[in-house]
């Protein structure tokens, strides 16, 4: 979501109250095919949003997952007492509504419940730069954090707060990071010092000219390695809350897709897929056929390469997304392309499928989709879950 739509939302929501629905204490479910539909911020905390039309989209598409925006760090959908500054609108908790609305589907048939955390910063980074990553040339990141502020800065602590705060408050069956990554702007003098630290170096990796080798594999690797030390604390955060609670998230991480390296992933950005998937749950790829310039049949070839790949296919899910901003702000792929993408995906044994966003699909779109997931995949309590106040030993 840009800090622009932010903007325009905090101030809609500024003339809407209610109260804040309770928490549900719901048991943690499982799928072992999971039809997704992602929602945004904007969808989650619309003041207005019709949610009798949104079950109603949900179960004509046989969705039996959702996966919603909790926020940034800096911005939530819920009243967040630690930081009740970052709260969407004061008082009002959208996030336990938006659950309460969509984690339920016919005939009572619990959906899971995905929540994401956007890792991006600006409204941080604006009012303290020194936690922004730096490129080469000295220049500051507007988004997205540096190495050291993930691995042992304030960052990197705030988004582990939200991680227990999501676990604890709403027991949902998943949490998943998105944006987590890095770009180019890894290169200021505190991720200077770690990259050392960890890496055992003197200095960056450096062409004959004396600049740094940015596409050294030395520094793909270490980029990956912060992520996947961050990870390893995120998911002590939820064997903590399961300790209190009886029920752990799944952690799961949202990553680039390697189209020409299905199975490398994207290292450069700190998504080593070999790597992270020691130590994420859920690797969730980014299918967005516009956004890299790629088609249905190039998708297939890569659920098929990580078909193949010596990662299960169950640690992995497709999202299929439906931007084009070669059209527009709001343009899409056509509703053909999204279905050729889910049918792709599923054609390899990739049986964990998103769509995203909810905002984005109109009539044409429900209607491809439901012709491609014609049969609602059943859910199960988890075996991991047990009533809250019991630990998992105490309740088998």
């Amino acid at each position: 979501m840009t800090t622009v739509a932010v903007a325009a939302l905090a101030s809609a929501l500024a003339t809407c109250s209610g109260p804040v629905p309770p928490t549900v204490d719901r048991p943690l479910v499982r799928a072992p095919d999971m039809h997704s539909i992602s929602f945004g911020i904007e969808d989650v905390a619309d003041p207005e949003q019709d949610w009798d039309a949104v079950r109603q989209r949900l179960e004509a598409v046989n969705a039996n997952a959702v996966t919603l925006a909790a926020g940034r760090p800096e911005f939530v959908a819920f009243d967040w007492d630690a930081h009740p500054e970052t709260a969407a609108e004061s008082g009002r908790d959208h996030l336990a509504h938006a659950i309460a609305e969509t984690a339920r589907g016919p005939g009572d048939e619990p959906r899971l419940v995905d929540l994401v955390i956007d890792a991006l910063i600006p409204r941080w980074i604006e009012n303290e730069p020194s936690v922004a990553g730096v490129a080469e040339d000295g220049s500051r990141s507007r988004y997205t954090p540096s190495a050291s502020a993930v691995h042992h800065g304030p960052v990197g602590k705030r988004y582990l707060e939200l991680v227990g705060e999501l676990a604890r408050r709403y027991q949902p069956d998943q949490i998943t990071f998105t944006e987590l990554k890095f770009d180019d702007e890894t290169f200021g003098d505190d991720d200077a010092a770690l990259y050392r630290e960890m890496t055992g170096a003197h200095d960056w990796p450096r062409l004959p000219d004396g600049s740094i080798n940015e596409e050294a594999p030395e520094i793909a690797d270490w980029r990956s390695r912060v992520l996947a030390d961050f990870l390893d604390r995120a998911g002590d955060v939820l064997d903590d809350v399961a300790a209190e609670t009886g029920k752990r998230p799944t952690l799961a991480m949202d990553v680039l897709i390697n189209w020409e390296d299905p199975e490398a992933g994207r290292p450069e950005a700190g998504l080593s897929y070999p790597l992270l998937a020691e130590h994420a749950d859920r690797l969730v790829l980014w299918a967005y056929l516009a956004s890299d310039n790629r088609t249905a049949a190039e998708l297939e070839t890569v659920a098929a390469a990580l078909a193949d790949a010596d990662a299960p296919a169950d640690g992995f899910t497709m999202s299929v997304g439906l931007w084009d901003h070669r059209a527009g702000p709001r343009g899409r792929i056509s509703p053909q392309d999204m279905a050729g993408a889910v049918r792709a995906v599923q054609a390899h044994g990739i049986t964990s499928v998103n769509v995203t966003p909810y905002d984005l699909m109109s009539d044409a779109y429900w209607a491809a989709l439901s012709d491609v997931w014609t049969e609602l995949p059943p859910t199960s309590p988890s075996p991991e879950s047990s009533p809250a106040g019991s630990s998992p030993a105490e309740s088998q």
